[in-house]
This record gives C-alpha cells, sequence and structure tokens, in this order.
C-alpha cells in the first residue's frame, strides 16, 4: 500500500520513510549533556588531571566553564569514529590502549543516560511520523548512532509504535554515504528501495539514498549541514519536517 502525501503542493507517494535520526527527528540537544556525563565518567575511569578533563569538554563540544553547548565538538560524529577521536586524544597522555575503556564508557551511559530529561523532537517530527502510521505507511529510522541507544529514544519519546525498523551501527557497521544501511532498512520493511523515500539532514544522508536507488531524497535544514551543501543531493529540500503533508 503506497501512503500519499504532499510537499508545496505537489503530490507523491512511497511505500516506506527512511529517516535519520539526530538532526532529523531529534535535536542535538541531548548529545551536549550526554557528552558532558561521558567526559566524567572518563575523568574517573582514567584518573584524568582537571586540565585534561576541561580538554576533553571542550573536544567533545562542551564548555568546561559553564556546560553550555561548544560546537562543533564530535557531537555530529558516527559512534565509531567519536570512540576513536576521543582515544586518541587521551593517547598523549599516556593512555596508550584507552579504545576499549572509551567503548565501555559510552556504552555504560546508553544503559544509564536518563534521555528522556532531554530529548526534543524537532518540528513536525511526532506529527509526521502518526500520519504516515496512520496513512499505513512503513517508517524505518537509519541512525549513525548504536540502535541499542536509539531504541531507548524512540520508548522515551513514545515513538516505538511508530517505527517498523531501527537501524543503527550495531546492526549495519557501514555508514552512509555507503547505501548499505538503508538497503538493510528496506530488506527489514520488506520493501523494494525505489518505493522508499529517505529524509536526512546530512549530505550523507541523500548520497546514501542515491546510492541505494530510494524514489526521493529529501533534504531537511534542522542539522549541521546548510542549504548549499544538501541542496545538490536533494531532490526536495525543506526548512524541517512541517513541510511533508499527509492527507487525511
Amino acid at each position: 500500500m503506497e501512503a500519499r502525501f504532499e510537499i508545496a503542493g505537489e503530490l507523491y507517494s512511497a511505500r516506506a520513510f527512511l529517516f535519520d535520526k539526530d538532526g532529523t527527528l531529534l535535536s542535538f540537544d541531548h548529545w551536549y549533556a550526554l557528552m558532558a556525563e561521558r567526559a566524567r565518567l572518563l575523568e574517573k575511569r582514567f584518573s584524568l588531571s582537571r586540565r585534561q578533563r576541561e580538554e576533553l569538554l571542550s573536544f567533545m563540544g562542551v564548555d568546561p566553564a559553564t556546560g553550555a553547548p561548544r560546537p562543533p565538538g564530535i557531537v555530529h560524529l558516527p559512534r565509531d569514529e567519536a570512540e576513536a577521536a576521543v582515544a586518541g586524544l587521551l593517547r598523549p597522555w599516556g593512555i596508550t590502549d584507552a579504545l576499549p575503556g572509551v567503548r565501555e564508557a559510552f556504552a555504560e551511559l546508553d544503559r544509564e543516560f536518563p534521555f528522556e530529561r532531554h530529548l526534543r523532537p524537532l518540528p513536525g517530527a511526532s506529527e509526521l511520523l502518526s500520519a504516515l502510521k496512520a496513512a499505513g505507511a512503513l517508517v524505518a529510522v537509519v541512525t549513525s548512532d548504536a540502535a541499542s541507544a536509539a531504541r531507548r529514544h524512540l520508548v522515551a519519546l513514545g515513538w516505538e509504535g511508530l517505527v517498523d525498523a531501527l537501524i543503527g551501527v550495531d546492526i549495519c557497521p557501514a555508514r552512509k554515504p555507503s547505501p548499505a544501511p538503508l538497503l538493510s532498512a528496506c530488506r527489514a520493511l520488506g520493501v523494494e528501495p525505489g518505493r522508499a523515500v529517505m529524509v536526512g539532514d546530512s549530505p550523507a544522508d541523500l548520497l546514501a539514498a542515491r546510492a541505494a536507488g530510494c524514489h526521493l531524497a529529501i533534504g531537511v535544514l534542522t542539522g549541521a549541514a546548510g542549504r548549499a551543501e544538501l541542496a545538490p543531493h536533494a531532490d526536495i529540500l525543506l526548512p524541517d519536517l512541517r513541510g511533508v503533508r499527509v492527507p487525511r
């Protein structure tokens, strides 16, 4: 069953919608709070000095003095790249085999961090997911985060019943712009890529959509990338998800 949707007065249809998570469905707000907690845990695990802790916080994108976001940091990096980057920062401090400990610390916080206090849906996200479910569309979230962590986010927001498949780096190690995560999502949904629409906030999302053969690559300007970066790769570019309307 194809779901009909409208953008700027034009009607389209698709069987499935594939969404990036952070910057598309969710703001990046929760990541800054999580990064601060990761730095605290790493300080304890590796017995870092105050100066090292402050440098780590800045590196991760958090102002050491105020706790406020300090872009760019590593918030926008895929999970494995963020872990490797932190391990690389620790290496000159004499912590030569930091990566296993960094991974353990990140995984521990995936289980324990109170995401519920910090998650913020982007404009139109909840409404669009609900409308697509009501219209009979299939929905997948395709993220560079771990699926185990992303699942907690969906549950916290009450979205678990609105998403039919969830693909993260712990399920498909290849990262966008590789088409592999999108193809994995399509297999999980049981649809051909040509009947799926990809919605994302980065050039990697849109390039992956084209490489996978998706019906449409829709860019949204709610993440880190601007219009100039997204426009060459997007079939449609929107300020946010409110630009997609699903007729009742």
